[in-house]
């Protein structure tokens, strides 16, 4: 069925006005992590969340956590995958600033009406002031050269949010990941790191699983 989230856990109430000319930047942390966790399922969807602070017209998404790879649709993981990532976001002093997102077909460069439902909720219930929340779909015929060689432009696209939709942002320069993201991604990916990254789906199978990822992160960072 269709994931809806009545509750707002707390944050960003839903209707403040809408914010523009946001900037938003991407540590290697969160990159790295978020593709990673697409190459470790290349034939299915998988979502996540964007854990950051706003400073201004700034977010600075510092980290990612994992979702789901089963399938995005899937409501009671989605609803426990939001719940916990809300509290531990908090626990740091952060919010979840945004939702990411890879699609199962390499030609599918759009945000499904699933995947912009899970986007819309963590907007509810996260700490970005209205407006200001961002979407990263992974780009993935920017993914190769990302990945096997180290170089090209990051593989992601920014999407914001307007009116009751995601669309890409006009300026794809409101983005900006770090210059050495792609070369330290492709290191990890050639050292078969996307195995250590760990979902909700993953957790909820085994829960020795870790989706905060916390043993990852020390190589991330």
């Amino acid at each position: 069925g269709y994931l809806i989230f009545e509750r707002v856990a707390g944050g960003a109430a839903a209707h403040r006005a809408t914010r523009s000319n946001m900037k938003y930047t991407l540590s290697d942390r969160a990159y790295c992590k978020l593709i990673l966790h697409a190459l470790k399922h290349p034939l299915r969807s998988v979502c996540g969340a964007l854990v950051g602070r706003c400073d201004g017209d700034v977010v600075q998404v510092i980290d990612a956590i994992p979702y789901l790879h089963t399938t995005v649709a899937t409501a009671p993981n989605a609803e426990i995958a939001l719940e916990q990532s809300c509290a531990y976001a908090g626990s740091g002093g952060n919010a979840l600033v945004g939702y990411y997102h890879a699609n199962e077909r390499m030609d599918d460069d759009r945000m499904s009406k699933h995947a912009a439902k899970i986007a819309d909720c963590v907007e509810r219930n996260g700490g970005a002031p209205g407006g200001s929340a961002c979407a990263l779909l992974v780009d993935a015929s920017a993914l190769a050269e990302a990945t096997e060689r180290g170089t090209g432009r990051a593989a992601v696209r920014l999407l914001v949010k307007k009116g009751a939709g995601w669309e890409r942002a006009s300026d794809q320069g409101d983005l900006r990941v770090g210059g050495g993201a792609n070369a330290k991604l492709s290191a990890l990916a050639r050292d078969g790191k996307a195995k250590a990254v760990f979902d909700f789906d993953d957790h909820l199978d085994d829960i020795t699983a870790d989706w905060r990822n916390l043993a990852l992160n020390e190589e991330l960072d």
